[in-house]
């Protein structure tokens, strides 16, 4: 296999970045647009998506036609383009939906039709624009640009553009890439998204440092394509990409969440799955219908991964599966030389890794501005609970200033349904966004897997922090408590973050009050504890925390949810007898589907 042309490298990496982008706009609202969470049945959700994936494969069909291939593409990319625009215009609701479901499927016809044309640059093309999103979505604190309308966004995405101006020029040559390749690309694409070129999931693990190691070794990846292929090296690859997957999808600590020490997956998981993907490039010729069913497979992956927590089996086993699938074809694929760059272009390659390091570890201080954040007392406390849904509002909207406004009029602020990571909810890290706007310091505890959970933000460097998983009770959706005693003035007083879990969509917590009841008894001092916690006024439930001793804050207070037609009164602030509550709110915010409770609280 010859050298690639780097002119198809830039254009395929365009592409590709462009394509991820649109996936982070549109996997988030299938749940809060097309579905509204739990409440939607997921089977109904993956119909869609993975109708929508269809399409794709019946356009491939159409446009592989030899007179129109290269139209077909280029019109495929303009639309894909004219999409990625309009949701930089579009707030929210309906019309996200369609111009984030229309974009994807565009950009899938598009690279389903155009990689056949550029085989030599296939791999090369798609690492890079991995390496491309991955570096410039660390920078932007995964902040996704999608979600943003600042001048970062838009400056993005006129590179983005500029990048695809060859693609509508150049032709190529209809070669095809290998079969095995076109069979695993998508599903690559699904374990790059979901853990080893996951800038958030990274940033849960090591902050800042994790999302430069991502970034650093998916821009590295760019020189695992430029490496001859071995028997000996695609087996290795193979087995380090199985590795990488399987220690950052299965190894926590004794607090759920997932040790500094796997970092080191994010630098390898990447190389190795290019390097594996450039030994399928060989064999039997793969064309653009095989790459669109890969984009099927990918949805079918995506919602068999996320339909886990909804219906209580081991999800994170199909992302150690698909990696050792992937991997064997790989490994199994015919021997091919691959191509050999020069080694000035191996060390300018980790040269830009290096840089792309740097760039994720400094980028979110210079594109996430601190808002101005309330001043602590020695006298008084105000503390907000609220449950943000991954940091989606009601309509749909990603809107992480928005509730970071109210977080910051608060000195600590108790968080339920924080993401740190979940593809499905765009790959962001909401809690270090979060902790940035406000200038809080953060502290999580894991509760349906080690990025998904809640925390609590609090104006201290340091703190006594103790966390604890409760039982299910048949809960499918994992819940914990996180009691957190920070440095400063209020040192004698736990903040405790919970949110429990209801069994059949009904109030059904009253098991898992009684075992958060249990665990407080053991804390010491006083105590503000807040979070969702899906019972009612005067329940079991109800009546099982305040058996502690603690006080409801707004007893008979207003409604918190739904958001947008607030009924049910399900969100709390408790504190022990030493405390005492007055100022209490609950602002009409629709950042989320619940609405926040805020209260100061004032020692006797």
């Amino acid at each position: 296999m010859s050298r690639p042309r780097w002119i198809d490298v830039v254009a395929l990496a365009g592409g590709t970045w462009l394509l991820l982008d649109l996936l982070r706009a549109w996997t988030p609202t299938l749940i809060t647009i097309f579905g509204q969470a739990a409440s939607t049945p997921p089977e109904l959700i993956g119909g869609f998506a993975l109708a929508c994936m269809i399409v794709p494969v019946v356009l491939a069909l159409i446009g592989t036609r030899r007179r129109i291939s290269h139209a077909a593409a280029s019109i495929a990319l303009a639309a894909a383009v004219l999409s990625r625009v309009g949701l930089e215009l579009t707030d929210g609701g309906r019309p996200h939906l369609v111009l984030a479901s229309g974009g994807v499927v565009a950009a899938v016809t598009w690279l389903a039709l155009v990689l056949p044309r550029h085989r030599e640059a296939a791999v090369t093309g798609v690492v890079a624009g991995l390496a491309l999103s991955v570096t410039t979505h660390a920078a932007l604190g995964t902040w996704g640009a999608v979600w943003r309308s600042d001048g970062w966004a838009w400056a993005l995405l006129v590179v983005q553009v500029g990048c695809l101006v060859p693609a509508f020029t150049h032709r190529g040559h209809e070669e095809g890439i290998g079969r095995p390749l076109a069979l695993t690309l998508f599903p690559g694409l699904f374990l790059g998204g979901v853990i080893v070129a996951n800038a958030a999931r990274a940033s849960a693990v090591a902050d800042g440092l994790g999302a430069a190691a991502t970034a650093f070794g998916a821009t590295l990846a760019i020189a695992a394509t430029l490496v001859p292929v071995r028997r000996w090296s695609a087996v290795l690859a193979a087995l380090l990409l199985v590795l990488a997957v399987g220690v950052s999808a299965l190894v926590t600590d004794g607090d759920g969440l997932l040790p500094v020490w796997t970092v080191a997956a994010f630098v390898v998981g990447m190389p190795a799955l290019a390097h594996v993907w450039q030994a399928a490039n060989t064999g039997r010729r793969g064309g653009a219908v095989t790459i669109a069913v890969g984009g099927v497979v990918w949805v079918a992956l995506l919602f068999a991964y996320y339909a886990g927590y909804d219906l209580g089996y081991r999800a994170d086993w199909l992302l150690v599966a698909a990696a050792a699938v992937i991997g064997l074809v790989g490994a199994t694929a015919a021997p091919a030389s691959g191509p050999t760059a020069r080694p000035a272009v191996l060390v300018g390659i980790a040269g830009a890794a290096v840089v792309a390091g740097a760039l994720a570890l400094v980028g979110p201080a210079v594109t996430i501005r601190p808002l101005d954040t309330r001043q602590p007392s020695d006298d008084q406390v105000r503390v907000a609970a609220y449950n943000l849904r991954m940091g989606y509002g009601m309509d749909g909207v990603f809107r992480p200033r928005e509730v970071a406004s109210v977080l910051a009029d608060a000195d600590v602020a108790l968080v339920s349904e924080i993401d740190r990571g979940w593809f499905l909810n765009g790959g962001q890290d909401q809690l270090a966004i979060l902790a940035r706007l406000t200038g809080r310091t953060a502290w999580f505890g894991a509760a349906a897997d080690p990025v998904w959970g809640d925390g609590v933000l609090a104006d201290a460097d340091r703190a006594e922090v103790r966390r604890h998983r409760l039982p299910s009770h048949g809960a499918v959706t994992g819940a914990q408590v996180i009691a957190v005693r920070p440095d400063g003035p209020w040192s004698s007083t736990w903040f405790v973050s919970t949110h429990l879990q209801p069994v059949d969509n009904d109030e059904g917590v009253t098991a898992q009050a009684a075992d958060l009841a249990e665990w407080m008894r053991a804390l010491d001092g006083d105590v503000v504890l807040g979070g969702d916690f899906n019972m009612r006024e005067g329940s079991a439930a109800h009546g099982t925390v305040t058996s502690l001793g603690l006080t409801d804050a707004a007893p008979g207070g207003a409604p918190t949810s739904p958001a947008d037609r607030p009924v049910k009164r399900i969100d709390y602030l408790f504190s022990s007898p030493g405390l005492t509550a007055s100022d209490v709110e609950v602002p009409g915010l629709e950042a989320s589907d619940h609405l926040p409770v805020i209260a100061t609280f004032t020692r006797r």
